[in-house]
């Protein structure tokens, strides 16, 4: 059955986050959906879209009972949906000091605190017709993120997607890189013209380049960074993280590096039970 998530709650409370969380998992997201258009927009989702998911709040009507009917009628109206409505709430205390660190204006105007407390009032309806609620008072991101998957996925594990990926520095750094590395110090077997014509994922390539001390010796210090790096990442909170190694022409010490790191990290996950991806990519190995 096809799912629609209706998302509402003060503002300050984590609405966007929420809406980012559901989008990273393959979610469509509309954040502050007119009211008028909510009907359309759900027969438009349903025909194009298997999960989806709205924010409507304070911002999004005239009369907040307008958006009380939505709430009270979107489960016998779309009796082909599985909908879940959920609220976000925090403490005023915590609300007024992200207020503050964004510097951003409440959505009502006027004193701080009135406009938030204006708001409870506003959506106490909302928030009884509500299936879960969620303080994100004392929340990381992390914390939001693994709460609103295990209710609206029901599933509690996270699995960070790592990718390796090789490339030719004269043809540019890969845009989602989060960390580089130069392999250009490495010994190169373009200069040897039985491997030259050759690529690193070639055992020739791989017994030049590993052959050496020095390859040996990086290729440790690496794996040491990685095994301490991985689980901070995952800590975090992270969808993605993307290794990148580069040589000159793409083809030979990067491709080599990037194998027996992929090769590295399938053992790491098996031996620790450390929950990630692992996709391999040579970018520049044809070019």
């Amino acid at each position: 059955m096809k799912k629609l998530i209706i998302i509402s709650g003060l503002s300050g409370a984590g609405k966007s986050q929420v809406l980012n969380i559901l989008e990273d998992n393959e979610y469509f997201c509309v954040d502050n959906l007119p009211v008028e258009l909510f009907d359309k927009f759900t027969q438009l989702a349903k025909i194009h879209r298997e999960k989806f998911a709205v924010s409507m709040d304070v911002r999004s009507v005239v009369h907040i009972q307008d958006l009380v009917k939505i709430y009270k009628g979107s489960i016998d109206k779309f009796k082909d949906l599985e909908v879940l409505k959920i609220f976000l709430s925090a403490d005023i205390k915590v609300l007024v000091n992200r207020f503050s660190e964004t510097r951003r204006k409440h959505p009502l105007g006027g004193e701080l605190i009135s406009a938030i407390k204006k708001e409870q009032k506003l959506l106490e309806e909302i928030k009884k017709l509500s299936d879960v609620i969620i303080d994100t008072s004392n929340l990381t991101i992390w914390e939001l993120k693994q709460k609103v998957l295990s209710i609206v996925e029901k599933r509690t594990p996270y699995e960070l997607k790592v990718n390796i990926i090789s490339f030719a520095y004269k043809l540019g750094l890969p845009m989602n890189a989060d960390v580089v590395f130069d392999t250009r110090f490495l010994p190169n077997p373009n200069y040897v013209d039985k491997l030259k014509n050759l690529n690193g994922q070639s055992s020739k390539v791989k017994k030049y380049v590993l052959g050496s001390p020095l390859t040996m010796q990086f290729l440790t210090r690496l794996k040491d960074m990685l095994k301490f790096l991985l689980p901070q990442v995952i800590s975090e909170g992270k969808s993605y993280f993307t290794i990148a190694f580069g040589c000159t022409g793409g083809q030979h010490r990067s491709v080599v590096i990037a194998e027996e790191i992929y090769k590295f990290l399938l053992c790491l996950k098996k031996q620790n039970d450390i929950k990630f991806s692992i996709n391999l990519q040579h970018r520049d190995v044809s070019k």
